[in-house]
């Protein structure tokens, strides 16, 4: 009989401890570490997101009276000078080149200003004056462009309709730069006064005006007019 109190006991004990060594292992199971670090960071609700209306939408009225952007500043420059003839070519780090030119001879023009590259053409013909070849064209006012020439010999004095001559090998220099910095960021600058101003070769090409008795009679002989040439399609025919 005393036997069966400290088997009773011995029971109790196994199922004490058998309850002990299954708690810690339901703890594990039921709770990880990166659950709870996760658990432990501040939570994004949305008392913290700001409020829809302190977000102002851009409407078209805003859109129009909003002050226009600055251009973009230049990063080459060409400085045509017309009074020497030359064209100098720099950039933000100072010059790069300087070549003889070819500006409007008499009777034309070349236009004086501040210009922005407009467009380019590798090889371009012009239809105004017989479809003369003007090879590596960059045009900066309306017909007027820099483009290569091959009447070298003309290079620095006024020989053209209007446009700028290169040498050949300068215009594709200055051609490929135009086409490295981009057209909106190459400025032209157009200044100075030719050697041979278009009033006084105009003034040469006029006859003399016959008065009669000194112009008594208000009587004057319009000037003779130089004869146009006659315009044909002259393919690489003549200087261009």
């Amino acid at each position: 009989m005393r036997c069966v109190p400290v088997l009773a006991a011995a029971i109790s004990a196994i199922f004490v401890s058998a309850a002990a060594a299954a708690e810690p292992a339901v703890a594990i199971a039921a709770v990880e570490p990166g659950d709870a670090v996760v658990a432990a960071q501040p939570q994004v609700t949305d008392k913290a997101l700001p409020p829809a209306a302190s977000v102002a939408a851009v409407t078209p009225e805003d859109a129009a009276s909003a002050p226009p952007l600055d251009p973009p500043k230049p990063t080459l420059f060409a400085d045509i000078d017309l009074s020497t003839q030359t064209m100098t070519v720099s950039d933000k780090s100072g010059e790069l080149y300087r070549w003889p030119i070819s500006s409007a001879r008499a009777g034309y023009t070349t236009p004086v200003g501040t210009f922005t590259v407009s467009w380019t053409s590798r090889m371009h013909y012009s239809r105004q004056y017989d479809w003369a070849p003007m090879p590596y064209a960059v045009f900066f006012s309306q017909g007027v462009a820099v483009h290569a020439t091959n009447a070298v010999g003309n290079l620095g004095r006024p020989a053209s309709h209007g446009c700028v001559r290169l040498a050949l090998q300068n215009a594709r220099a200055f051609y490929d730069l135009v086409e490295r910095h981009g057209m909106a960021l190459t400025q032209v600058t157009v200044h100075g006064k030719p050697p041979y101003s278009p009033m006084v070769a105009q003034r040469r090409n006029q006859q003399p005006i016959f008065k009669p008795f000194g112009g008594f009679f208000a009587y004057e002989q319009p000037p003779v007019q130089p004869r146009a040439r006659p315009r044909g399609r002259q393919i690489y025919g003549g200087n261009w």
